[in-house]
């Protein structure tokens, strides 16, 4: 029964080796040289990447310059916003200001007083401060105690933002 046993898996392993045999020359026979790709192929799939990648990476620019446009004009309006209604609610003034050169801005309790938040914003804006006097500061009632204007430039736009006397709101044009 051994033997059998044996021979059985001798003959299972031989007609193992045949298969894989024939089915080499099958493969052999039936294999030409046109697996790969020929030259025209290759310069059409490379021509149709480049293409694709000249339309998009532009774009993306221009949607990641928005972007950072949109995120500062919302943050700025939102810390705005924060700073007249504690200024409001606690009665006691706070303090902005603009560090253009090194772009960030930072609003604080006070003159010197305890630093509330500090904002960060790309370096593709540029801010002129004009009539905007530092420190700027909302009053006990939600009015600019100073109003006045600063210009921001990012790449080719310029806006004006405008803190007008009396109004306790800013505004924003596009110049």
């Amino acid at each position: 029964m051994k033997q059998n046993a044996q021979m059985a898996q001798k003959y299972t392993s031989l007609m193992m080796v045949v298969l894989v045999v024939k089915f080499h020359q099958q493969i052999k026979l039936t294999d030409t040289d046109d697996s790969g790709f020929t030259l025209l192929e290759m310069l059409l799939v490379i021509t149709l990447f480049t293409t694709i990648m000249t339309i998009t990476v532009p774009i993306n620019e221009r949607v990641k310059e928005s972007i950072a446009t949109r995120d500062f004009f919302e943050t700025f309006e939102s810390d705005m916003l924060f700073m007249q209604n504690l200024s409001i609610t606690k009665q006691t003034p706070l303090k902005l200001n603009i560090f253009p050169h090194d772009h960030f801005y930072e609003i604080r309790e006070g003159g010197l007083g305890k630093l509330l938040f500090k904002r960060h914003y790309s370096s593709t804006i540029h801010i002129v401060l004009g009539t905007f006097h530092m420190p700027f500061s909302f009053n006990v009632s939600g009015t600019p105690i100073q109003p006045g204007s600063f210009t921001i430039h990012i790449k080719n736009k310029t806006y004006k933002l405008t803190f007008p006397f009396g109004k306790g709101r800013y505004y924003v044009a596009e110049q």
